[in-house]
């Protein structure tokens, strides 16, 4: 692993980061104008809706720093620790131990971590396969771990206060490309390619009026040879992420009031996502991801909203140029509404396309040219998954280009 390491007091302490810049264009436009709602789910967005014209951007691509360390107490047991830090290489602001920070014990038997902001076992799983270094404007987070809603990647909140605390925040915690707060992980060693991850987020801002916020995230994994295979499986209670999703304002894309969760309401929202990929000849890595997303709630005019996604890529490598193509589509999903009454989700679908090349000026250093187009059904508002466009309407379709460098230490 790329990193420079020292002893410290008998601790191995490495000293590690990815620093990742592109520039580019980025739009959003074709917002659809109706003075009616367009589903049970999506209101009016008005008839003069927000778009968003060209524009030239600089972007940071989740770059960060980290310092990770190791102690050996006893044979085959080890105290770890890592404080990873996230940084805008575009604008210079930054978060300390705003990403994976964590304490924990090492052994042939696994490993247990105490901590926050970690990537949740359900992220983790397909992520690393992601040819477009899982970040950016043509990552398959466009599409995967969304349900839409103008919702990006963004951390979720378990036992911080249920969904966050601002309308935004609560409303992007809907989304499953998650880190978990206040969070118990352990992860297996890897036996004959097998290996698997199970977390649990605390349930501290259980109320009295019943409110009971917790995250159980886990995958299973097998990885060997030419073969790849992933199942991961997050299930949140009383996150309430429906009722986030629909204060949604269709005609501008932004957010509208806190939702506050009556005494005695509950939630339950549900991912599933299976991963399967092969290597030919080192040369082409082949993916496919299908991913179920469902929420359901006890409160509200909306009881449940489902939708599955399919995505496809190849990555292919001669010498040291890379060359990626990248498919993705979201159902329009299908709900159901307190009444009983017949609901509908039609034109909540949307598709992502995505074209790469990268040049390896060596092992630790990247150039790129990236390409990437999210095509909105009339009532859907799917956004790049890192580095989103600019809020607007349903039915804009975002569309950008990078041209970029990406370097690891």
């Amino acid at each position: 692993m790329p990193g420079l390491s020292t002893t410290v007091l008998g601790a191995t302490v490495t000293l590690y980061g990815t620093l990742n810049a592109d520039a580019g264009t980025v739009e959003r436009t074709g917002a659809t104008a109706s003075s009616s709602a367009l589903n049970s789910l999506v209101g009016a967005p008005g008839l003069t809706p927000t778009n968003s014209a060209s524009r030239s951007v600089l972007r940071s691509n989740s770059s960060n720093f980290g310092i990770r360390g190791k102690r050996e107490i006893t044979r085959g047991l080890s105290a770890v620790f890592q404080v990873e830090s996230g940084f805008s290489s575009d604008g210079g602001a930054g978060t300390l131990a705003g990403r994976d920070t964590f304490i924990g014990l090492e052994g042939s038997y696994g490993t247990l971590l105490y901590g926050g902001n970690i990537d949740s076992p359900y992220k983790r799983s397909v992520q690393g396969k992601d040819p477009f270094f899982a970040t950016g404007i043509a990552t398959q987070k466009g599409i995967l771990g969304s349900p839409g809603f103008n919702v990006t990647s963004v951390n979720a909140v378990a036992g911080s206060t249920v969904g966050g605390n601002a309308a935004g925040s609560q409303q992007q915690n809907a989304g499953f490309d998650a880190r978990l707060n206040n969070v118990v992980i352990y992860r297996s060693p890897v036996l004959s390619g097998f290996s698997g991850e199970i977390a649990y987020g605390m349930n501290e801002q259980k109320a009295a009026g019943g409110i009971n916020p917790t995250v159980i995230s886990a995958q299973a994994r097998y990885e060997k040879g030419p073969w790849f295979a992933a199942y991961a499986y997050e299930e949140r209670e009383d996150v309430f992420g429906l009722n986030s999703l629909l204060t949604f304002v269709p005609g501008t894309g932004s957010t509208g009031t806190l939702f506050v969760p009556p005494p005695g309401a509950s939630s339950k929202d549900s991912a599933n996502k299976l991963g399967l990929g092969y290597r030919i000849l080192s040369t082409t890595e082949l993916l496919l991801v299908w991913e179920n997303l469902r929420y359901t709630t006890s409160t509200g005019a909306a009881r449940k909203f489902e939708r599955d996604a399919w995505v496809g890529s190849v990555n292919h490598r001669i010498g040291r140029h890379h060359a990626i193509l990248s498919y993705s589509k979201a159902d329009q999903g299908s709900c159901s509404l307190a009444t009983g009454a017949a609901c509908s989700t039609s034109g909540m679908g949307a598709e992502q396309w995505a074209l790469g090349y990268v040049f390896d000026l060596d092992p630790n250093t990247w150039l790129y040219a990236f390409w990437t187009q999210i095509r909105n059904e009339e009532a859907a508002a799917y956004n790049f998954g890192v580095s989103g466009a600019p809020a607007a309407g349903v039915g804009a379709d975002p569309q950008g280009l990078a041209l970029g460098i990406r370097y690891r230490f």
